[in-house]
């Protein structure tokens, strides 16, 4: 049954019980004084077992809410299994293969230096899933339409979590209500495909930011919050440009690693069907500096850990997405500490004081990277 089929089955038994309170309380009225005493008690117990009732359903309302609204930005699918790091990736590829998914990248997280352990991202496509995210925001969509898997080695052996798609979907689609079953069943879905994959000790145990909804507030009341499509900027506008030329120019230019941050092209996916292509990017530097200042983050457990952060691995790679729509092709970005807040929030409020340009310096180094890649760059 669905999260929205049971809310109806407890309001409906709550509706229920109510109508019949009211017929009892009626009844309770017209006692007659004659009446014994056991009898009054007797009255007195039909009247208080429908009240107990309609606050057992309304329990049960506030408890199915409280389950479904708080989750995590990640969540563990297997945990401490004994198996080695490449064997596990052998297996995850293989089960992707035997699956509805599609891989589009695979590609090996930079650790910190220094660090013995590894990290492996698999990022997948799911076009069933993406078709029903279009039918909800076809502009906000592209943005969470790949999974990303991350297989990664800590001191309990190797481990497998995934981007939770029930907290990411709910910020990137504005909290529609309609996205919750959709995200649901892709949940179920991606940790099907991970724990047929491997042995291990399964795990539902989720970390990152908890959120109980989609909306992020702003840290300090004034740093990188709202409503997700309002955090989106249009880097490029194209009115009378070719889609595919388009894309081919980025996914040539992106290539090439930025000046600071290096940058650069992980992979390239168009989406069937439709003029929207999706574009992932990431550098060494922003992943290894991104792990050391988010720690272990929310997840208490790894605090006592040497490298806690790759946990966090699957928040790259960035997506850049580029549309075309009636007024030409848009190249859009999501504003860089938005979305490090979607992924990293739990590093906390003086992390993100400490390290407030980092942000800022990767968008800039990404706009300037699309714009030489269309030939739009302005000369100084």
């Amino acid at each position: 049954m669905s999260r929205r089929q049971r809310r109806k089955s407890v309001l409906f038994e709550t509706g229920l019980c109510l109508f019949c309170l009211r017929r009892f309380v009626a009844g309770n009225r017209n006692i007659d004084e004659q009446e014994t005493e056991a009898m009054k008690r007797i009255q007195t117990v039909k009247w208080l077992l429908p009240l107990l009732f309609v606050v057992a359903t309304c329990a049960s309302l506030k408890a199915l809410d409280a389950d479904t609204a708080r989750q995590g930005v990640y969540e563990y699918a297997i945990e401490k299994s004994d198996v080695t790091f490449e064997q596990a990736s052998q297996a995850i590829l293989q089960e992707i293969q035997n699956s509805p998914f599609e891989l589009v990248a695979e590609t090996d997280a930079q650790v910190p230096r220094k660090c013995l352990f590894r990290a492996r991202v698999f990022v997948l496509y799911d076009s069933a899933y993406v078709a029903q995210l279009f039918e909800i925001n076809p502009l906000t969509a592209p943005f969470a339409a790949v999974d990303r898997i991350n297989l990664f080695e800590d001191e309990t052996g190797t481990n497998v979590a995934f981007v939770n798609p029930l907290s990411i979907a709910r910020t990137v689609l504005l909290d529609d209500e309609r996205c919750w079953e959709v995200a649901q069943s892709h949940h179920q879905r991606l940790r099907d495909l991970i724990t047929r994959a491997l042995p291990g000790e399964a795990s539902h145990r989720q970390f990152g930011k908890f959120r109980k909804r989609g909306h992020i507030g702003k840290t300090f009341g004034i740093m990188a919050g709202g409503d997700f499509d309002k955090k989106i900027k249009e880097v490029a506008v194209l009115p009378d440009a070719d889609f595919g030329e388009v894309v081919a120019n980025l996914t040539h230019g992106l290539k090439e690693p930025g000046v600071k941050w290096g940058l650069h092209l992980i992979y390239s996916l168009n989406l069937p069907g439709r003029e929207v292509a999706i574009l992932g990017s990431s550098s060494p530097d922003v992943e290894r500096k991104s792990f050391l200042i988010v720690k272990a983050g929310s997840d208490k457990s790894r605090k006592g850990f040497l490298f806690p952060g790759i946990a966090h691995a699957a928040a790259y790679p960035i997506e850049i997405v580029v549309a075309k729509e009636a007024d030409g092709v848009k190249v859009r970005l999501v504003n860089m500490m938005y979305r490090m807040k979607m992924y990293f929030e739990d590093a906390g409020k003086m992390a993100f004081a400490k390290h407030m340009k980092m942000p800022g310096s990767i968008q800039h180094e990404l706009e300037a990277q699309i714009q030489e890649a269309l030939a739009l760059r302005t000369k100084s």
